[in-house]
Protein backbone atom coordinates (compact mmCIF):
# COMPACT_ATOMS: atom_id res chain seq x y z
CA UNK A 1 0.00 0.00 0.00
CA UNK A 2 1.19 3.47 -1.16
CA UNK A 3 0.36 6.86 0.74
CA UNK A 4 1.03 9.85 -0.83
CA UNK A 5 1.47 12.95 1.44
CA UNK A 6 0.93 16.32 -0.95
CA UNK A 7 0.74 19.79 0.56
CA UNK A 8 -1.05 22.47 -1.14
CA UNK A 9 2.31 23.57 -2.13
CA UNK A 10 2.80 20.62 -4.25
CA UNK A 11 -0.50 21.14 -6.30
CA UNK A 12 -1.04 22.38 -9.47
CA UNK A 13 -2.43 25.78 -8.36
CA UNK A 14 -3.56 28.91 -10.89
CA UNK A 15 -2.46 32.08 -9.02
CA UNK A 16 -3.14 35.58 -10.19
CA UNK A 17 -1.25 38.87 -9.45
CA UNK A 18 0.12 38.54 -5.76
CA UNK A 19 -2.06 35.79 -5.04
CA UNK A 20 -1.10 32.57 -3.74
CA UNK A 21 -3.22 29.76 -2.91
CA UNK A 22 -0.55 27.44 -1.04
CA UNK A 23 -0.43 30.42 1.53
CA UNK A 24 -4.42 30.65 1.81
CA UNK A 25 -5.49 29.61 5.59
CA UNK A 26 -8.38 29.98 7.43
CA UNK A 27 -8.39 31.91 10.91
CA UNK A 28 -9.94 34.18 13.19
CA UNK A 29 -9.97 37.89 12.89
CA UNK A 30 -8.65 40.40 15.30
CA UNK A 31 -7.96 44.22 15.65
CA UNK A 32 -6.84 46.95 17.83
CA UNK A 33 -8.36 50.55 17.47
CA UNK A 34 -6.81 53.63 20.06
CA UNK A 35 -5.98 57.00 20.87
CA UNK A 36 -2.85 57.70 21.41
CA UNK A 37 -3.44 61.01 23.43
CA UNK A 38 -5.31 58.47 26.16
CA UNK A 39 -9.23 60.32 26.01
CA UNK A 40 -12.15 58.71 26.32
CA UNK A 41 -14.48 59.05 23.51
CA UNK A 42 -17.73 57.33 22.36
CA UNK A 43 -16.17 57.69 18.46
CA UNK A 44 -13.73 55.04 19.44
CA UNK A 45 -16.77 52.64 19.46
CA UNK A 46 -18.40 53.44 16.61
CA UNK A 47 -14.84 53.00 14.45
CA UNK A 48 -14.56 49.93 16.69
CA UNK A 49 -18.12 48.82 14.94
CA UNK A 50 -17.04 50.18 11.79
CA UNK A 51 -14.32 47.42 11.44
CA UNK A 52 -15.99 44.70 13.01
CA UNK A 53 -18.35 45.27 10.08
CA UNK A 54 -15.18 44.67 7.46
CA UNK A 55 -14.28 41.24 9.05
CA UNK A 56 -17.36 38.87 8.90
CA UNK A 57 -15.29 36.51 6.51
CA UNK A 58 -12.53 35.85 8.98
CA UNK A 59 -15.54 34.53 11.70
CA UNK A 60 -17.20 31.39 10.91
CA UNK A 61 -20.90 30.98 10.52
CA UNK A 62 -23.61 28.17 11.13
CA UNK A 63 -26.39 27.09 8.13
CA UNK A 64 -28.25 29.38 10.49
CA UNK A 65 -26.48 32.27 10.41
CA UNK A 66 -25.00 32.15 13.76
CA UNK A 67 -21.67 33.16 14.47
CA UNK A 68 -19.07 31.66 15.67
CA UNK A 69 -18.28 33.89 18.40
CA UNK A 70 -17.41 37.63 18.63
CA UNK A 71 -16.88 40.41 21.16
CA UNK A 72 -14.87 42.92 22.59
CA UNK A 73 -12.35 44.23 25.73
CA UNK A 74 -12.54 47.93 26.64
CA UNK A 75 -11.27 50.10 29.30
CA UNK A 76 -13.62 51.24 31.32
CA UNK A 77 -15.45 54.30 30.86
CA UNK A 78 -15.85 56.82 33.88
CA UNK A 79 -18.43 58.98 32.29
CA UNK A 80 -20.68 55.83 31.82
CA UNK A 81 -20.04 54.06 34.91
CA UNK A 82 -20.26 56.84 36.89
CA UNK A 83 -23.83 57.41 34.97
CA UNK A 84 -24.97 53.83 36.19
CA UNK A 85 -23.83 54.15 39.98
CA UNK A 86 -25.06 57.33 40.15
CA UNK A 87 -21.73 57.79 41.87
CA UNK A 88 -18.96 60.13 41.27
CA UNK A 89 -16.21 57.10 40.44
CA UNK A 90 -12.36 58.08 39.75
CA UNK A 91 -10.49 56.01 37.34
CA UNK A 92 -8.66 53.43 38.83
CA UNK A 93 -10.55 53.30 42.37
CA UNK A 94 -13.67 51.05 41.14
CA UNK A 95 -13.43 47.44 38.74
CA UNK A 96 -15.92 45.16 36.89
CA UNK A 97 -16.43 41.83 36.63
CA UNK A 98 -18.37 40.17 33.79
CA UNK A 99 -19.82 36.94 34.64
CA UNK A 100 -21.23 33.94 33.09
CA UNK A 101 -23.66 32.25 35.37
CA UNK A 102 -24.14 28.66 35.81
CA UNK A 103 -25.84 26.54 33.40
CA UNK A 104 -28.33 25.59 35.98
CA UNK A 105 -30.50 28.20 37.20
CA UNK A 106 -30.80 26.91 40.33
CA UNK A 107 -26.92 27.24 40.77
CA UNK A 108 -27.60 30.86 40.04
CA UNK A 109 -27.95 32.25 43.95
CA UNK A 110 -24.58 29.90 45.35
CA UNK A 111 -22.59 31.58 42.27
CA UNK A 112 -23.90 35.27 43.14
CA UNK A 113 -22.56 34.01 47.22
CA UNK A 114 -19.30 33.24 45.77
CA UNK A 115 -18.65 35.88 43.66
CA UNK A 116 -19.98 38.63 46.90
CA UNK A 117 -17.96 36.79 49.14
CA UNK A 118 -14.59 37.10 47.22
CA UNK A 119 -14.81 40.60 46.79
CA UNK A 120 -15.69 41.17 50.35
CA UNK A 121 -12.97 38.97 51.69
CA UNK A 122 -10.63 41.13 49.92
CA UNK A 123 -12.70 44.60 51.29
CA UNK A 124 -14.01 45.07 47.77
CA UNK A 125 -17.28 47.25 48.38
CA UNK A 126 -20.12 46.26 45.80
CA UNK A 127 -21.87 48.88 44.17
CA UNK A 128 -24.15 47.43 41.97
CA UNK A 129 -25.11 44.03 40.31
CA UNK A 130 -26.64 44.09 37.01
CA UNK A 131 -27.59 42.11 34.55
CA UNK A 132 -25.94 43.70 31.00
CA UNK A 133 -29.07 44.58 28.43
CA UNK A 134 -28.65 43.05 25.37
CA UNK A 135 -30.83 44.09 22.02
CA UNK A 136 -32.04 40.45 20.54
CA UNK A 137 -33.50 42.28 17.35
CA UNK A 138 -29.53 43.41 16.46
CA UNK A 139 -28.83 39.25 15.77
CA UNK A 140 -30.56 36.63 13.94
CA UNK A 141 -33.16 34.85 15.52
CA UNK A 142 -31.58 31.61 15.14
CA UNK A 143 -29.13 33.22 17.39
CA UNK A 144 -30.97 34.27 20.75
CA UNK A 145 -31.12 30.59 21.79
CA UNK A 146 -27.35 30.42 21.79
CA UNK A 147 -26.20 33.25 24.06
CA UNK A 148 -25.30 33.15 27.53
CA UNK A 149 -26.57 36.16 29.97
CA UNK A 150 -24.10 38.48 31.07
CA UNK A 151 -24.16 39.32 35.18
CA UNK A 152 -22.04 42.87 35.88
CA UNK A 153 -20.53 43.55 39.22
CA UNK A 154 -19.41 46.83 39.80
CA UNK A 155 -17.12 47.46 42.66
CA UNK A 156 -15.10 49.88 44.39
CA UNK A 157 -11.36 50.04 45.70
CA UNK A 158 -10.87 50.50 49.70
CA UNK A 159 -9.25 53.59 50.97
CA UNK A 160 -6.46 51.76 52.19
CA UNK A 161 -5.26 50.20 49.00
CA UNK A 162 -2.92 51.67 46.58
CA UNK A 163 -3.46 51.04 42.95
CA UNK A 164 -1.16 48.14 42.70
CA UNK A 165 -2.67 46.62 45.99
CA UNK A 166 -6.36 46.90 44.69
CA UNK A 167 -5.22 45.12 41.22
CA UNK A 168 -3.53 42.57 43.41
CA UNK A 169 -6.46 42.23 45.43
CA UNK A 170 -9.40 41.70 41.80
CA UNK A 171 -6.39 39.45 40.67
CA UNK A 172 -6.26 37.26 44.06
CA UNK A 173 -10.54 37.27 44.20
CA UNK A 174 -10.79 36.44 40.42
CA UNK A 175 -8.43 32.98 41.59
CA UNK A 176 -10.95 32.45 44.39
CA UNK A 177 -13.62 32.76 42.11
CA UNK A 178 -12.04 30.62 39.20
CA UNK A 179 -10.52 27.64 41.66
CA UNK A 180 -14.83 26.79 42.70
CA UNK A 181 -16.19 27.69 38.88
CA UNK A 182 -14.14 25.32 37.64
CA UNK A 183 -13.56 22.41 40.08
CA UNK A 184 -17.04 22.24 41.38
CA UNK A 185 -19.70 20.40 39.50
CA UNK A 186 -22.83 21.86 40.16
CA UNK A 187 -21.57 25.66 39.33
CA UNK A 188 -20.50 24.13 35.90
CA UNK A 189 -20.97 27.31 33.41
CA UNK A 190 -19.81 29.70 36.28
CA UNK A 191 -17.02 31.48 34.21
CA UNK A 192 -15.48 34.93 34.26
CA UNK A 193 -15.17 36.93 31.05
CA UNK A 194 -13.28 39.52 32.77
CA UNK A 195 -12.72 41.66 36.37
CA UNK A 196 -10.25 44.55 36.42
CA UNK A 197 -9.88 48.19 37.29
CA UNK A 198 -8.75 48.49 33.65
CA UNK A 199 -10.72 46.60 31.33
CA UNK A 200 -14.31 44.37 30.49
CA UNK A 201 -14.58 42.10 28.27
CA UNK A 202 -18.19 41.39 26.26
CA UNK A 203 -18.49 38.83 24.06
CA UNK A 204 -21.09 36.21 22.98
CA UNK A 205 -22.46 33.85 19.72
CA UNK A 206 -21.84 36.44 17.99
CA UNK A 207 -21.09 37.92 14.31
CA UNK A 208 -18.40 40.44 13.92
CA UNK A 209 -21.25 42.82 12.83
CA UNK A 210 -23.25 42.24 15.66
CA UNK A 211 -21.40 43.11 18.60
CA UNK A 212 -22.10 46.90 19.42
CA UNK A 213 -25.93 46.66 18.39
CA UNK A 214 -26.04 43.86 20.55
CA UNK A 215 -24.90 45.48 23.90
CA UNK A 216 -26.91 48.35 24.84
CA UNK A 217 -23.91 49.62 26.74
CA UNK A 218 -21.67 50.19 23.56
CA UNK A 219 -24.44 51.91 21.97
CA UNK A 220 -24.77 54.59 25.32
CA UNK A 221 -23.59 57.69 23.95
CA UNK A 222 -21.56 58.03 27.02
CA UNK A 223 -19.92 54.76 26.95
CA UNK A 224 -16.44 56.55 26.31
CA UNK A 225 -13.51 54.90 25.62
CA UNK A 226 -9.79 54.78 24.57
CA UNK A 227 -8.52 51.53 23.55
CA UNK A 228 -10.62 48.60 22.12
CA UNK A 229 -9.14 45.13 21.38
CA UNK A 230 -11.68 42.95 18.78
CA UNK A 231 -12.08 39.29 17.62
CA UNK A 232 -14.15 37.49 15.93
CA UNK A 233 -13.69 33.11 16.20
CA UNK A 234 -13.25 30.92 13.18
CA UNK A 235 -13.93 27.80 15.17
CA UNK A 236 -11.31 25.31 14.07
CA UNK A 237 -10.24 22.64 16.78
CA UNK A 238 -13.11 23.46 19.10
CA UNK A 239 -17.04 23.76 18.85
CA UNK A 240 -18.55 27.50 18.79
CA UNK A 241 -19.22 28.52 22.31
CA UNK A 242 -19.64 31.90 24.25
CA UNK A 243 -16.80 31.30 26.40
CA UNK A 244 -14.10 31.25 23.34
CA UNK A 245 -15.51 34.29 21.69
CA UNK A 246 -12.89 36.97 23.07
CA UNK A 247 -9.76 36.75 24.71
CA UNK A 248 -10.55 37.50 28.68
CA UNK A 249 -8.67 40.12 30.52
Amino acid sequence: MSIINQTLSDSPVNNTGLYDSSLEKDNCGVGFITRKDGVQTHDVLLKGHEALCTIPHRGGMSAEGVGDGAGVSIDLSLAFFSRVTGLSLEAGRFGVGNFFLPSDVAAHAAAEDIIRKALADKGLEVLQVREVPVDNDAIRPAAVRYQLPIQQWIFAAPASLDAQQFDRSIYQALLVIEEQAYTTDSLAGLYPLSMSAHTQVLKGRLNSNEVIPYFHDLMAEDHAVHTMYFHTRFSTNTDPHPSMAQLSA
